[in-house]
């Protein structure tokens, strides 16, 4: 009896890791088909002032929120807030650089090219945090072109008729 227990839990767990490892896949390559069907530059780092600017924004109640789209379907509660927020205090999410042909981790060389102004990009993307019953997803993402040439947001999106929708930005930066 224990045996079958133990079969059937083990059972779930993979299953349920199968379906993460699916909705990421599923969010990920949305976001990464608006960007470009050729490999994307990336980087491996999130800066450390992205954290904690987005620190700051979650811990000032109606600070820093701009709604997109359909605004009831984004409201985040006080729970979810504090989720979020112990999610970036703690455990720093870590930035996807590896997504089979998809991304190309950028050089010394390409940071070099793009600091100068000779053309290009890299992108740095976080790990798709879901919540909400892996309905809602928390997500960074940063274009650096060039030395005075960036943006990015601290986004939550929404999964509607099978599509992600950027529905609430938490934080963005221009440079």
């Amino acid at each position: 009896m224990l045996k079958q227990i133990c079969i059937i839990f083990f059972f779930f767990i993979h299953v349920h890791g199968f379906a993460q490892e699916n909705l990421r896949s599923d969010f990920l390559n949305q976001i990464f088909n608006t960007i470009s069907d050729d490999p994307i530059k990336c980087s491996s780092e999130i800066p450390d002032w992205t954290y904690r600017k987005l620190r700051e924004v979650l811990k000032t109640e109606g600070s820093g929120f701009s709604a997109k789209g359909k605004i009831g379907k984004c409201d985040i509660s006080k729970e979810e807030r504090k989720f979020l927020f112990d999610l970036i205090e703690n455990t720093k999410i870590k930035a996807v650089s590896d997504f089979g042909s998809r991304l190309s981790e950028s050089s010394k060389e390409d940071k070099t090219k793009i600091a100068n102004m000779e053309g290009g990009q890299i992108f740095t993307f976080s790990e798709p945090v879901f919540f909400r019953d892996s309905s809602m997803v928390l997500f960074f993402q940063y274009r650096y072109c060039g030395s005075k040439c960036a943006e990015g947001r601290w986004s939550i999106y929404f999964k509607d008729s099978g599509e992600w929708n950027e529905c609430l930005v938490l934080l963005s930066m221009v440079s």
